[in-house]
């Protein structure tokens, strides 16, 4: 499936690359001045190859509330939590983000998790008053991302997304009442454009996902441009979510992956009741304290910067005190250091222990910003 931006990437000259059967683009230029762009000021990247839907029909609420791990039923309009869908046995067939829209749902996930989450929720509409509408022919993905993120949405349409609402209180099962962290969205007009814009923070970072025509996709991307977002590539968000321990369904977790090995939490509620894989998660939550046999750490190889040395490929063995303790699920070299940063599954008793770690014949240490500690989607003082 192609989507709008794609002729506008190619004229510009982007390097592309595949994302399951969509091309995205890697990267317009130096991959460091993007990553630059990410950290110190704001960046705009093309995310249609992202999943998008809309759940509507009278039982939606109810339907989803007991297939995802996060709280749905006390969602109003403007407000939206990230989720999973799990298999019974607690094991991730998706994580997905929820909006919640006067009268329906627009839910996305990342490509490789769309036709998982179609599959599970297409068969509903039999079940009662349920409809699922794919809406990435006729909708644009784009992010803003950055700490500059805000000020380019207030200049361009008046909105204070610094004022958004961030928590809503809601009751848990068994009595009392908790903050459940929620990500705000507005419909804005960016000049004759009217888009859905969502506060998305992506990897520590400050971001926004707008929802835009696919025709006036074009447009809106190079006013974003012209506000001073610049054009950055799937790379550079793989940088910043591989430093801060961050993993992507289909590169670092996937259906064989138990939610708490992958840093999670987040998007799981442990007050809300039943929901289709809670046993397994409860049980590690409240009886093990979180704690899996392996997990997902942020690792910095050591090395001379730039050294040419090739950066581990995808199921390197992580060895710990010289045995094999865990695999490598995604790396890449950081283009200000030239280090070789690394997300890899490692056993759980080897980081306790402190074992020496090493990859290909390297030496590696564990990154304190790891998914374990940071949580996929906060923003706060992992830069």
């Amino acid at each position: 499936m192609g989507h709008p931006l794609e002729e506008h990437h190619a004229a510009v000259g982007a390097t592309m690359r595949s994302e399951g059967e969509q091309l995205v683009p890697a990267r317009y230029g130096e991959l460091a001045a993007e990553y630059a762009a990410l950290i110190n000021r704001v960046g705009v990247v093309d995310l249609s190859a992202h999943g998008r839907f809309a759940v509507g029909g009278k039982d939606r609420t109810t339907f989803l509330n007991g297939w995802v791990s996060q709280h749905v039923k006390p969602l109003i309009p403007g407000t939206g939590v990230a989720a999973l869908f799990l298999t019974a046995q607690g094991k991730v067939i998706a994580d997905v983000t929820l909006d919640c829209l006067t009268d329906e749902f627009w839910l996305t996930t990342d490509a490789a998790a769309a036709a998982a989450v179609q599959k599970k929720l297409a068969p509903l509409a039999r079940a009662g008053d349920f409809r699922l509408a794919d809406l990435r022919a006729a909708y644009a993905a784009i992010g803003l991302v950055g700490p500059e993120a805000a000020r380019v949405i207030e200049q361009l349409t008046g909105a204070k997304p610094d004022a958004w609402r961030t928590t809503l209180t809601v009751e848990k099962v068994g009595g009392g009442v908790e903050e459940l962290p929620v990500f705000a969205h507005e419909r804005l007009c960016l000049g004759d454009t009217a888009a859905l814009v969502a506060r998305r923070p992506r990897y520590g970072l400050p971001a926004f996902e707008l929802f835009v025509p696919s025709e006036t996709a074009v447009v809106v991307w190079k006013t974003l441009t012209a506000a001073g977002a610049t054009p950055v590539g799937w790379d550079a968000l793989d940088v910043c979510r591989i430093e801060r321990g961050v993993g992507r369904f289909g590169c670092d977790f996937d259906d064989t992956t138990l939610a708490p090995e992958a840093g999670l939490g987040h998007a799981i509620s442990y007050t809300k009741g039943c929901y289709v894989g809670q046993e397994t998660v409860a049980k590690i939550h409240w009886r093990g304290h979180d704690q899996t046999a392996r997990r997902l750490v942020s690792l910095a190889l050591d090395g001379d910067d730039f050294d040419g040395r090739p950066v581990p490929a995808r199921g390197t063995p992580v060895l710990a005190d010289g045995k094999e303790a865990g695999l490598i699920a995604s790396a890449i070299r950081h283009p200000v250091t030239g280090a070789a940063i690394a997300l890899g599954y490692v056993r759980s008793t080897a980081l306790a222990n402190g074992l020496p770690l090493t990859v290909a014949g390297r030496p590696a240490r564990v990154r304190e910003t790891s998914a374990r500690n940071q949580g996929r989607n906060q923003e706060g003082d992992n830069p």
